[in-house]
C-alpha cells in the first residue's frame, strides 16, 4: 500500500497577453503551492486493471480522470504494466482554480516512474504532463514558478517567502473553458504586474484578469471577494479561473501564527457559512517534493513495499 499527498496551489496573479489562432489564450502568471492536499492510496492488484474510486461523487472516477491518463501515458510510452486499486480522499474541490486534478496526475506520474525504475527524461515527463492539462508540469516541481504559454511553459523562480494563506471556496463549480469563453481581450498593451512583482515583491500590486470574467458568470465570487477584503489581507485574489478567493498575509513568529490562525478559521467559517474555509500556509519546492516524495533532481524519490506516509508537520485547517 503506498499514500500520496497530491498538493494544491494558488496563482499570485493572473494576466492574459493574447489570443492563438486555435482559440487558446496566451497567459502568464506564478503559481504557488500550499499546504493542502488531496491524499491518493494505491494498492498493487493481480487483475492487471486500474481501479480507479474516490470520495467525491462529482469526480469522474473513469477514462476522464486525470489519474487514469497518467496511467495511459506511462503505460503507452513504456514497456510497462500493471494492475493498480486507487482511492483518492478529495480535499480539493474541482472547478475551484487550486489545480487538484492537475496535482493529482503529475503525482501518479513521479509515482510510475519511480516504480517501475523508468527514469524518464525531464523534456519527456514534462511532455507528457502537459498533454494531460496545461498546469500539469508545475506540479512535477512545486514551490514557486512562472507559468507562460497557456500554462505549460514553467520557469522555476527563487521561493518566495512563506506566508499565510486563507482560502474561501464557495460551493459552486466553475469550468475553465467558459470562463475564458466570456472573457474580453483588451487590445490595450499592459504592463506586467506579475514582472513588477518578480523585481520588488509586493504583492498587493499582482491582480487577475480572469476576475471580472468569472464575477459576471458567477457573482457569489465576487461577493465572497469583496467581504474578504474588509479582513485587512495584504492581496485578495481569486485563484485562476475560480471560484476560490485566498487572502495572504506576511509571516508571524510560529506562536502567534497558530493563535491566529485558529481564530481566522472561526472567524471565516462564521461569516462564510454556505462555503468550505482553508487556512494554510504555502510551501517551498524542497518541501513540496519532500512530502509527495521526489527528490531534488525532480525524480520520485523510493516507495517501499510498505505503506509510506509523507505527514506535515504543520497541518491545514479545513473542514470537508
Amino acid at each position: 500500500m503506498y499514500e500520496l499527498k497530491s498538493y494544491a496551489k494558488i496563482n499570485l496573479g493572473l494576466e492574459i497577453i493574447g489570443k492563438r489562432s486555435n482559440g487558446y489564450h496566451n497567459l502568464k502568471t506564478i503559481f504557488q503551492t500550499v499546504d493542502f492536499f488531496d491524499t491518493i492510496h494505491i494498492k498493487e492488484n493481480t487483475s492487471g486493471e486500474i481501479r480507479l474510486k474516490g470520495d467525491d461523487s462529482s469526480i469522474e472516477w473513469d477514462e476522464r480522470n486525470t489519474i487514469v491518463k497518467a496511467f495511459e501515458k506511462i503505460y503507452g510510452n513504456y514497456s510497462v504494466k500493471g494492475g493498480f486499486d486507487i482511492f483518492v480522499e478529495k480535499h480539493i474541490p474541482s472547478g475551484a482554480g487550486l489545480g487538484g486534478g492537475s496535482s493529482n496526475a503529475a503525482v501518479i506520474l513521479l509515482f510510475l516512474e519511480r516504480f517501475f525504475n523508468l527514469s524518464i527524461p525531464a523534456n519527456d515527463m514534462n511532455e507528457m504532463a502537459v498533454q494531460i492539462g496545461a498546469d500539469v508540469p508545475f506540479f512535477l516541481t512545486g514551490g514557486t514558478a512562472l507559468a507562460e504559454g497557456i500554462g505549460e511553459k514553467i520557469t522555476p523562480l527563487e521561493d518566495i517567502e512563506e506566508f499565510d494563506c486563507d482560502i474561501v471556496i464557495p460551493g459552486i463549480k466553475v469550468i475553465t473553458k467558459h470562463i475564458f469563453s466570456n472573457f474580453i481581450l483588451t487590445s490595450t498593451p499592459i504592463i506586467s504586474k506579475i514582472d513588477t512583482f518578480i523585481n520588488s515583491g509586493k504583492k498587493k500590486i499582482l491582480v487577475n484578469n480572469l476576475e471580472k470574467a468569472t464575477f459576471e458568470l458567477f457573482p457569489e465570487v465576487e461577493i465572497v471577494k469583496n467581504k474578504m477584503k474588509k479582513f485587512g489581507y495584504e492581496l485578495v485574489l481569486m485563484s485562476g479561473s475560480g471560484s476560490s478567493v485566498y487572502g495572504i498575509t506576511d509571516k508571524k513568529d510560529s506562536s502567534a501564527i497558530e493563535t491566529d490562525r485558529l481564530n481566522r478559521y472561526s472567524v471565516l467559517s462564521n461569516e462564510f457559512s454556505g462555503s468550505r474555509v482553508v487556512i494554510t500556509r504555502t510551501i517551498d519546492r524542497n518541501s513540496y517534493r519532500k512530502n509527495i516524495g521526489a527528490s531534488p533532481s525532480g525524480k520520485a524519490s523510493v516507495f517501499g513495499a510498505d505503506t509510506r506516509r509523507f505527514e506535515s508537520s504543520r497541518p491545514s485547517l479545513y473542514i470537508k
